[in-house]
């Protein structure tokens, strides 16, 4: 009896520590994965949900004057990650460059 019990005890311990592990994993139980946008996507994503696409169709800037500009919207209520900002103002200078 008392074999089986530490037989059983280890077998929990093992499943527990199973189970945390395999919580700690990324997409584990069915957690979505984190795909990676690009410029167009975030920017469709993150600009347009506030501007419509008129509003850039006549602004021609370097990318300098585009990070200040996503800098400025970050103050207001944009968030994007350095990444994002990234990706949308390269995406902004291939389109709406000088």
């Amino acid at each position: 009896m008392k074999r089986f019990m530490k037989i059983r005890g280890l077998a929990m311990l093992i499943f527990f520590t199973a189970a945390v592990m395999a919580l700690n994993l990324p997409g584990a139980f069915g957690a979505a994965k984190e795909k990676q946008l690009d410029g167009k996507s975030l920017f469709e994503q993150k600009c347009l949900k506030c501007h419509k696409p008129k509003k850039f169709q006549d602004q021609h800037n370097d990318r300098k004057s585009w990070d200040l500009i996503l800098s400025r919207m970050e103050r207001n209520t944009c968030v994007l990650s350095e990444d994002e900002r990234d990706k949308i103002a390269d995406y902004l200078v291939k389109e709406h460059g000088e």
